[in-house]
């Protein structure tokens, strides 16, 4: 996963600034290396939080429909005019997600056409590294944030960051938002102490990589500031909180009164961290983690008890799998330790993970629901696992692979799993997981 904090001044693009551009040349360049690391990370889709798409005071926008076309022609530059395709099935899930947990969302056809300069200006720098300047090569996702509490502003961050892994994409989300407007007499909206107030300590969470504490800012500031960003950066919280962030400032400019600021945060899996750390510390020395090891992971990992599922893949094929339907140790994170080792060296299917292989491992971990009694149409291959019984043989088989692209395939696989045949009377009962990648 990848994340980033970007403006979205049009007079950053070159089109539109001319000369003025060379007033802000940190931020330009921050802008292009932020759009190198996008590219070189090469994400199918990119989610775009911008406070310039539709705005409800209650609800989050989505932009439905097949992609729209976005330009900064009312700035003065019709050219580039790219085309955006937008990333249907992941919208679709974020959406179900939201009436699932009873987050107030609009996903609409409104505004969908015409995409906003809140998402083309950061969008411009990436589609000039792809050297694309007619149609987008990754597709997007358009949300904008609401003026519901922080809370719920979090938690919306967090089911797009769940949306994200339940469709199995590889994404980068953006959260596009200038900072103070208010930093200059000179400048459009006058200057107001709190205006730099409010930079520096959006800057400073940003150089930290505790996202969390955007919510510790001083309300009046943020208030009185006239900023942009700020419910987009609290939803770009919400989305990270499983992740260790390793942050990457890159800049911060106020030449024209209003804030920029721009940060890369480069993310990684506390599960997936956890049982890398844990398989890799087994192989080289038999040893298992322990204490001082341990303690830089969260406390949520020690308040959980699931089943847990660790697949490990090494060049894209399986490499072992290992997991447990229901808890068997009294925390996640013991779990997770646990069926990593056993994942890369106690699979009967593959010989030990070696020393040699660890640096072309890649791992998934699959935080398992309670399993519940369904039927056959009850079943969908991509949001439900599924487990097949018949006295006391069993075969099981997670949701979302590769491969299995309908219901039936997903039950004749876990019945042949299970050495059970097709036209027994089985049982079935379906789970959904929570998957780390």
């Amino acid at each position: 996963m990848r994340a980033y904090i970007l403006p979205h001044p049009p007079i950053a693009v070159p089109e539109v600034g001319g000369d003025e551009i060379l007033k802000i040349d940190a931020t330009e360049k921050s802008f292009a290396k932020a759009a190198k690391d996008i590219a070189e990370y090469d994400p199918e889709t990119v989610v775009v939080i911008s406070p310039h798409n539709i705005m409800f005071k209650d609800a989050f926008y989505i932009a439905k429909g097949p992609g729209g076309v976005g330009n900064l022609a009312r700035f003065g530059a019709p050219d580039p005019s790219v085309y955006y395709e937008y990333d249907t099935e992941l919208s679709e899930e974020i959406v179900r997600l939201c009436e699932e947990f009873k987050v107030p969302v609009a996903y609409s056809p409104e505004g969908s056409e015409t995409v906003d300069h809140g998402t083309v200006v950061p969008l411009y720098y990436v589609n000039r590294e792809y050297k694309s300047d007619k149609k987008s090569p990754y597709k997007i996702v358009r949300i904008s944030p609401s003026l519901l509490s922080d809370a719920v502003l979090y938690d919306m961050g967090y089911l797009i960051e769940r949306a994200i892994a339940h469709v199995g994409r590889r994404a980068v989300i953006i959260a596009s938002g200038d900072l103070s407007h208010k930093l200059k007499e000179d400048g459009p909206y006058g200057f107001i102490k709190e205006g730099p107030q409010f930079d520096e300590a959006v800057t400073e969470v940003m150089k930290s990589g505790r996202l969390e504490d955007f919510t510790n800012i001083d309300k009046d500031v943020n208030d009185l500031s006239a900023n942009c960003g700020y419910p987009g950066f609290v939803m770009l919280a919400g989305a990270l909180q499983d992740y260790k962030i390793t942050p990457e400032f890159l800049s911060y400019e106020g030449t024209f009164g209003v804030g920029y600021g721009i940060c890369i945060f480069k993310c990684e899996n506390w599960y997936v961290r956890l049982a890398k750390a844990s398989l890799e510390k087994f192989v080289k020395t038999l040893g298992k983690l322990a204490g001082e090891e341990l303690s830089e992971y969260p406390d949520f990992l020690r308040k959980e008890k699931a089943g847990v599922f660790v697949c490990i893949k090494k060049r894209g094929q399986l490499r072992g799998c290992i997991g447990t339907i229901l808890p068997t140790y009294d925390d996640t994170l013991e779990e997770t330790c646990a069926l990593a080792i056993s994942a890369g060296t106690a699979d009967p299917r593959f010989d030990k993970v070696t020393e040699s292989e660890l640096p072309e491992l890649e791992y998934t971990v699959d935080v398992m629901g309670a399993p519940e009694p369904a039927t056959k149409d009850e079943l969908d291959e991509k949001r439900y696992g599924v487990i097949v019984t018949v006295g006391r043989r069993r075969g099981l088989l997670l949701p979302n692979l590769e491969g299995v692209d309908s219901v039936d395939e997903q039950l004749e696989i876990s019945c042949r799993k299970g050495g059970i045949s097709p036209f027994e009377d089985y049982e079935i009962e379906r789970f959904m997981v929570e998957r780390h990648t």
